[in-house]
């Protein structure tokens, strides 16, 4: 394994990045495949970042695996002391500097996120980890299986579906944002007539008992169907699943839903699956013909009129 890393290494060369503020000399570095930096803080009065040295110095070619390092300039902590603090002695060293510069280097990571802080707030920039912390600011629950970008797309949206959470154009919006489909929302119908018995009247059912019911009654008022305008066979089943998480998420809690795909159109006669006194027979259209006890030939009419001896 060891072998063929070495074997697998690339040779790049080393760009020029002296002069340059640092977060561009450090997109230079990993464009030119040189991922690894490392970054030194060294006293200047030049702006803040630029880049005053480098090594491997520019035009090289090292191995895409070398660490290159990099020093910027930094006033330091110094500038923050009294002023007799920052005297050096006969050979121009200064302990003070050089302790504040390695406190620079610890804490410098918290002096980033302090000046960068924005960055937590904009659902765009905003590192992945703390994205689940955004989106709970407006009661909105993301699936950590759900691709990045869809994630900061619905997050930017949140407060405008807090808005709208729980209607008809709300669960429509969620569902584009993340199928790229514009569903077709039916309120008040469900697909399913269901199967009774003891019906307001004798003429819609049979009364075998006092209020005799196979299956539940459904309240069409908090029903809804939910028909996607693709095919199921296009689709998975992880984005099934999601897309019954998203409803069941953005639904009201006491409505009940249906979720069908779109089908194939043709010449397809639609017939009941059961019926009972609608058009019953059972024999029509049967024909028997009896033999004569003789056991010889069966008699059939003739289409001329006449038997012939």
């Amino acid at each position: 394994m060891a072998t063929d890393a070495l074997l697998n290494r690339k040779v790049v060369r080393v760009p020029d990045v002296v002069g340059r503020p640092l977060t561009k000399a450090t997109i230079l570095m990993e464009d030119a495949g040189l991922p690894r930096v490392v970054t030194l803080y060294r006293e200047s009065y030049e702006d803040r970042d630029t880049v005053l040295e480098q090594r491997p110095t520019r035009g090289q070619m090292v191995y895409d695996t070398t660490e290159v390092t990099i020093w910027v300039a930094r006033r330091g902590y110094l500038e923050n002391l009294p002023a007799i603090y920052r005297r050096s002695d006969g050979v121009g060293r200064n302990l003070v500097r050089d302790v504040c510069f390695v406190f620079e280097h610890m804490f410098d990571s918290v002096e980033k996120n302090l000046n960068d802080g924005w960055r937590f707030y904009d659902p765009h920039v905003s590192p992945v980890e703390f994205l689940d912390w955004l989106a709970s600011w407006t009661a909105f629950t993301v699936d950590l299986d759900w691709p990045e970008a869809e994630k900061r797309a619905l997050i930017r949206r949140s407060v405008d579906l807090y808005r709208i959470r729980g209607t008809k154009r709300g669960l429509a919006l969620f569902l584009k944002l993340f199928t790229g489909h514009e569903p077709d929302i039916a309120e008040n119908t469900w697909p399913f007539k269901g199967f009774r018995i003891e019906a307001d009247g004798a003429e819609q059912g049979a009364r075998v008992a006092l209020d005799s019911v196979i299956l539940p009654p459904v309240e069409l008022a908090h029903c809804f169907v939910v028909t996607m305008p693709i095919k199921f066979e296009s689709v998975t089943p992880e984005v099934v699943i999601r897309i019954h998480q998203i409803i069941q998420m953005e639904k009201p809690a006491h409505t009940q839903y249906y979720l069908r795909f779109a089908e194939e159109k043709g010449d397809v006669e639609l017939r009941e699956f059961f019926s009972i006194g609608l058009r019953s027979g059972i024999g029509i259209g049967a024909e028997v013909v009896e033999g004569e006890e003789d056991g010889g030939s069966s008699t059939t009419p003739s289409s001329g009129g006449k038997d012939k001896s």
